[in-house]
């Protein structure tokens, strides 16, 4: 693809495109990963950041009566006035069904199920004292009513999703030392074939810089062909991913997108992989070259 004016490809390099295809598939797998990780935190940060569920279990042995139902309203009625509150309504029974609905299935209903009436609350204060301002008003009137400010499992979930996001950055630093370990060591490699070729150059006159860069170009031109392939891999498993999860129901898994900035820096994973082996390539033989001296 690009000239160079030494024949210095050897048996090594043969290897850069293939090694470079699987460690440019992988590095797209692991950003996506990552993106995905961010994605999913955003979106549970803002349905769940600020709000606040309270849950008024029925009576035993009452099923869904006027009493339960008095119960809720009573509750409801409480967080009026409560500075702490923006919001706060009764969850009516067609949205119990459709929450229950990924779960249960299209027919099934949540009429004959014991399940608690929950109340939906926005807070205008987001600070733990509004929390328990609204603990105490609850609980004051229905006692046994649960409030779930969802924080506690919320901070769960982010530690466990920061820990597979470290885990996916992990993997990307791995990738790139071992792509530039590799490179490192096909291009001594090279080196070694072509020692002969090499005295005879710094014989007539070349500089190290000059055969470096002859190097850097066969690395490049191999990387940039490995890159390439790995990119459309790497697009195409993403592709079968997507439709993979989009098989499945929505209520199990949470809806993720991948913003338009990031399939625009795709590609530039690819270019700075090939980048990286080409410089990596040009620096490798320098030093080597001077060592030799």
């Amino acid at each position: 693809m690009f000239r160079t004016d030494l024949p210095l490809g050897g048996s090594a390099s043969r290897f850069i495109p293939w090694l470079m295809a699987i460690m440019v598939f992988l590095a797209i797998l692991a950003i996506s990963g990552i993106n995905v990780f961010d994605s999913i935190l955003a979106g549970w940060s803002r349905s769940v950041t600020g709000t606040v569920t309270v849950q008024v279990p029925p009576l035993p042995a009452s099923g869904n009566t006027s009493a339960d139902r008095e119960r809720a309203e009573r509750a409801l009625r409480a967080l009026d006035g409560l500075a702490a509150v923006d919001t706060a309504r009764l969850l009516e029974q067609e949205e119990l069904d459709r929450l229950l609905e990924p779960w249960l299935g299209d027919a099934a209903g949540a009429a004959d199920l014991p399940l608690p009436a929950l109340i939906d609350i926005t807070l205008a204060d987001r600070s733990q004292d509004a929390v328990s301002e609204i603990t105490t008003a609850v609980h004051t009137v229905v006692p046994d009513a649960i409030i779930d400010d969802h924080r506690r499992w919320f901070d769960r979930l982010i530690g466990l999703t920061e820990g597979f996001r470290v885990l996916a950055i992990g993997i990307a630093t791995v990738i790139v030392a071992a792509l530039a370990l590799t490179v490192v060591y096909a291009t001594r490699a090279s080196l070694a074939e072509f020692r002969t070729t090499i005295d005879v150059l710094h014989f007539i006159g070349a500089q190290d810089g000059y055969i470096a860069g002859q190097f850097a170009k066969r690395t490049f031109d191999a990387a940039l062909r490995g890159a390439a392939g790995g990119l459309l891999l790497g697009l195409a498993a993403l592709a079968a991913i997507g439709w993979l999860a989009g098989n499945v129901e929505s209520g199990f898994l949470p809806d993720v997108t991948l913003g338009i900035s990031f399939w625009m820096s795709v590609p530039f994973v690819a270019l700075a992989a090939a980048l990286l082996a080409m410089m990596t390539a040009f620096f490798t033989v320098l030093a080597t070259l001077r060592s030799m001296l």
